[in-house]
């Protein structure tokens, strides 16, 4: 993948939405090397494979390169220059490929979008978040970026990642304070009235531990009589919910395309058609 650098990207990014404030569809930079942008209507279907996959490769993680400047798709209005707003679904070419994919057996569709891009010739592409399927805490079933750029033909590059996840276990608060030997030893001291020193942080701590222990013990007893109550060490404010990710693979790969066409990249796991041509700028601002 292409790094931009932050002088670079904000040049283009600068130029492709000075196109929203002009009247033609192509606005040209300034300097000698005038570069057009133009607009274009991408879609993309992001589906996932029911067969069961196995990696057979070495181990994989998920290592989603950062930058400096991205795109980001939005239901409504963008209201700030990162934001691309997705089309209605009746507006998109690719309905009848969704269809296919929806009715068929051995395939999920995560993603189905479409929205309007300006590219500049020649610049760097600025990265397109992908946050597809399902939620797991910070990530997503299938994440990643779609880099899109222009030189003398239209170009793309996926970086995506794929995982399965599980949810591993609550840590219970209490159990952690009591159980582990250090931990205890620290919790004697704070108690003990003949220790003087640190005597205002060892009182917040201790605050700190008979608070959560007391929540605990009103959870144990509200659990006698309700056997449906969750345990406060499950919830949310009281437990690190980890999830382990596994079965990672990584979609790494560029391609030339062609507009009006739809391309095809895949993976055992998943895949995803995309289509990209021309269009008008999605609104025109008329001085007068």
């Amino acid at each position: 993948m292409n790094t931009l650098t932050l002088k670079t990207t904000t040049t283009a990014l600068a130029l492709i939405f000075t196109a929203l404030l002009s009247t033609p569809s192509t606005v040209y930079s300034s300097g000698s090397n005038k570069q057009p942008v133009t607009w274009y209507q991408i879609e993309v279907i992001l589906f996932k494979n029911i067969q069961p996959y196995e990696l057979d490769k070495e181990h994989v993680t998920i290592d989603i390169p950062s930058s400096d400047q991205h795109f980001v798709l939005v239901k409504g209005k963008p209201m700030v220059s990162n934001q691309l707003q997705r089309l209605d679904p009746s507006k998109l070419t690719l309905t009848k490929s969704f269809n296919a994919l929806k009715r068929s057996k051995n395939y999920k569709v995560l993603e189905f979008s479409g929205w309007k891009q300006p590219l500049i010739k020649d610049q760097p592409g600025t990265p397109l978040i992908i946050t597809s399927g399902e939620q797991y805490g910070p990530h997503y079933e299938l994440e990643g970026t779609l880099t899109f750029r222009k030189s003398r033909y239209l170009h793309l590059h996926a970086d995506l990642f794929m995982a399965d996840y599980t949810l591993g276990p609550a840590i219970n608060m209490k159990s952690w304070l009591l159980e582990d030997d250090n931990v205890a030893a620290r919790i004697t001291q704070l108690n003990d009235p003949t220790n003087n020193s640190n005597t205002a942080s060892n009182a917040s701590r201790s605050m700190m531990l008979n608070h959560i222990i007391e929540q605990t013990n009103k959870t144990n007893q509200a659990q006698q009589g309700d056997t449906n109550t969750p345990d406060l060490a499950l919830s949310s404010q009281d437990a690190d919910t980890n999830y382990t990710a596994s079965n990672i693979v990584h979609l790494d790969e560029s391609r030339r395309m062609r507009s009006g066409e739809i391309h095809y990249l895949d993976h055992p796991k998943f895949g995803l058609l995309v289509t990209i041509e021309p269009t008008d700028p999605p609104f025109v601002y008329n001085p007068r």
